[in-house]
């Protein structure tokens, strides 16, 4: 698999924070995934910018543990 970007990581944190909190009984509710999109939206630069680091430190990591991954669409 690919590495994770910001907004994965972002959204994976997201989740974590929020679980339970997703009314299932009412279809019209937002999911997670688009709450968290929202949210990102929302962010400013400054805000998404220890992501960015954060998804560059993993693409480090995934690097190095598979060195020799080549993304093919």
């Amino acid at each position: 698999p690919r590495p994770p970007n910001a907004f994965i990581l972002f959204r994976r944190d997201y989740v974590e924070k929020h679980k339970g909190d997703n009314s299932v009984s009412d279809p019209k509710e937002k999911t997670h995934s688009k709450r968290a999109g929202d949210a990102w939206k929302a962010l400013s630069a400054e805000e998404k910018q220890p992501w960015f680091e954060l998804a560059k430190v993993e693409a480090l990591k995934h690097a190095a543990a598979n060195p020799n991954y080549v993304y093919r669409p």
